[in-house]
């Protein structure tokens, strides 16, 4: 005998992802948010997909105070935000 989870939606999400692919229709997909009622079920299905790319950790974390205070620099370098008549 095959062993569940303790939690009865976790056990009705897995079969159904398991009969999900039996269909033509619905496989590679995978059941989304349920609502289960008194009469009804209601399932949305996803499709997962996986987008190829690639990864770059550049180990750095940025200040949105020192985000500003650049910012201000670039502005205060030669942009000048009043009309000089000069």
């Amino acid at each position: 005998m095959a062993e569940y989870p303790t939690k009865p939606t976790v056990r009705i999400k897995e079969a159904l992802d398991e009969l999900l692919q039996y269909n033509d229709r619905t496989r590679g997909r995978v059941s989304g948010s349920m609502y289960l009622g008194k009469d009804i079920f209601i399932v949305t299905l996803r499709e997962p997909r996986v987008i190829n790319g690639e990864w770059e950790d550049v180990n750095r974390t940025v200040d949105i105070f020192d985000l500003m205070d650049a910012h201000q620099q670039e502005q205060g370098s030669g942009i000048s935000m009043v009309n000089d008549p000069a």
